[in-house]
């Protein structure tokens, strides 16, 4: 793979592993040594991580929405930022609600014997809203 698809195709990955909550996964596009922190939380390894994936279960489900993904070349090693929508859905008093979180990721991509996978994934939550949702309805 070209070096320079690798950042899209790992955030694509990511995306999909969540919202399709196949979180042990995660092991194949994260270092064991893999860390992340966010507003109030730190994850000191790939297994911590992992494990802080399942308070996501609170949520009917999730829907990432990728925008803008970039990343330099230094070596071995790739620093860019991934921009995201993270719509998390749930029910409350009998509404259906969404979560939308507007995040940029902040990657360190390390390349090993030929393997890409993330070293390093700090999020930066820009905003945040909850609104109201419908089920999509179909048919007449």
């Amino acid at each position: 793979m070209n070096q320079d698809a690798i950042p899209g195709s790992l955030a694509a990955r990511y995306a999909q592993l969540v919202d399709g909550r196949d979180f042990a996964a995660m092991e194949a596009i994260m270092w064991p040594e893999f860390t992340q922190e966010g507003p109030g939380f730190r994850a000191e390894s790939r297994a911590v991580f992992i494990g802080n994936l399942e308070f996501l279960r609170q949520f009917d489900r999730t829907f990432h929405l990728l925008g803008q993904v970039s990343g330099e070349w230094q070596g071995d090693t790739c620093r860019g930022e991934t921009y995201c929508v993270a719509s998390h859905f749930y029910q409350r008093d009998g509404r259906e609600l969404c979560l939308d979180m507007y995040i940029r990721y902040r990657d360190v991509i390390e390349l090993r014997d030929g393997d890409a996978r993330y070293l390093q994934r700090d999020l930066i939550v820009v905003a945040q809203d909850e609104r109201e949702v419908r089920a999509p309805s179909f048919g007449g």
